[in-house]
């Protein structure tokens, strides 16, 4: 009977050493903030892909969601540990049959106060250099493009512009489309060129 008492005591006191820290494990694990950052890194997709969607996400101020390419509306993670974001990003990519069985590794970044007062416009796909852009008064389509290295070869010329819930697509080589204006948190997207889509020999109106 003793023995059985001093095995129950010993229980309750481990229990009660080891549940505190698992606890405080928990409320301290990083976890997505508005205007932080979510840095995401593909495998097991195919490999003209992997520049695509690997990087650095700004998270929106007003929504807290992230533009991921290829999927259809922007991902809310806002209070999300960096697991969370991989199982719903995967369960994303699956669910929308873009990829059969990605692999998805993602690192909360800290939301600091230089990130909570930045504007970005977010420029990914076939480009030379995906990245956010400090969005600056008056930035245009074109000039979002070209700080990131233009369209490449492989770009398609209908751009998709995402405002909030909302994609338009632009023609590069029309003046009018080129030179719309963007605002914060606009998402650029090229996507791929389509085996006959043809190249104008100059920019049309």
């Amino acid at each position: 009977m003793r023995k059985a008492i001093m095995q129950l005591l010993v229980v309750l006191v481990l229990g009660w050493l080891v549940s505190p820290l698992s606890a405080q494990d928990a409320s301290t694990e990083p976890r997505a903030t508005k205007g932080g950052t979510v840095t995401v890194q593909f495998k097991n997709i195919p490999s003209e892909d992997v520049n695509n969607v690997n990087g650095d996400y700004a998270v929106s101020r007003e929504d807290g969601t992230i533009s991921m390419p290829y999927l259809s509306g922007r991902v809310s993670v806002v209070g999300l540990t960096a697991r969370q974001v991989e199982n719903k990003l995967r369960s994303l990519y699956l669910s929308q049959q873009i990829y059969s069985d990605p692999i998805v590794m993602a690192n909360v970044g800290p939301k600091g106060e230089a990130a909570v007062d930045a504007r970005y416009v977010q420029v990914t796909g076939y480009v030379g250099g995906k990245k956010n852009l400090p969005y600056r008064e008056g930035m245009t389509l074109i000039q979002a493009l070209i700080e990131c290295g233009d369209i490449t070869d492989f770009g398609s010329r209908k751009i998709q512009v995402t405002r909030g819930k909302v994609t338009r697509t632009y023609d590069y080589f029309s003046a009018r489309d080129r030179s719309i204006k963007l605002m914060p948190n606009d998402s650029v997207f090229v996507p791929r060129r389509p085996a006959f889509e043809g190249r104008p020999d100059k920019i049309g109106p």
